[in-house]
């Protein structure tokens, strides 16, 4: 069984996977037994129990206080580890932080950052050029006077 979640507080036991997404943020301080996705710009922080994985996917951010018992995993999106995984913690094309207060009793394989993930940058659009407005042709110098003549 899969839930849909779209942010706000999941305080409940739900057995099988959770899929968060969504722009509103999420708090889990429940307890999912089965795996937690959370994708789609969206954030969630876990402060409750994961008995299975925890992966950040595409440009969704996970933030662990709470306990993981199977792997964590950033695969596209941001992870930031200050609670405890019982398996191994993996960025798979994602960003990843360990906090030096966390437990990891697996490997931490692949990049990590030294400090906590700031927020993804938005993309920036650039302006469109502005031409200047048309304008009179230039004028011509002026001519100097005529001499005086016979």
């Amino acid at each position: 069984m899969v839930r849909i979640f779209r942010g706000g507080v999941l305080d409940e036991r739900f057995e099988g996977s959770v899929v968060v997404i969504g722009p509103r943020s999420t708090t889990m301080t429940g307890l999912v037994r089965g795996d937690l996705f959370v994708r789609d710009n969206s954030l969630c922080d876990v402060t409750g129990m994961v008995s299975g994985n925890l992966l950040a996917e595409r440009s969704g951010k996970a933030v662990l206080h709470g306990l993981v018992t199977k792997a964590a995993k950033a695969a596209g999106g941001d992870l930031e580890i200050y609670g405890m995984v019982q398996g191994d913690v993996v960025n798979e094309g994602g960003r990843l932080y360990v906090d030096k207060g966390a437990v990891v009793r697996g490997k931490v394989v692949g990049q990590t950052h030294t400090s906590p993930l700031p927020p993804p940058e938005k993309p920036v659009t650039p302006a469109p050029a502005v031409a200047p407005p048309p304008s009179a042709p230039p004028a011509a110098p002026p001519k100097p006077p005529a001499p005086p003549g016979p």
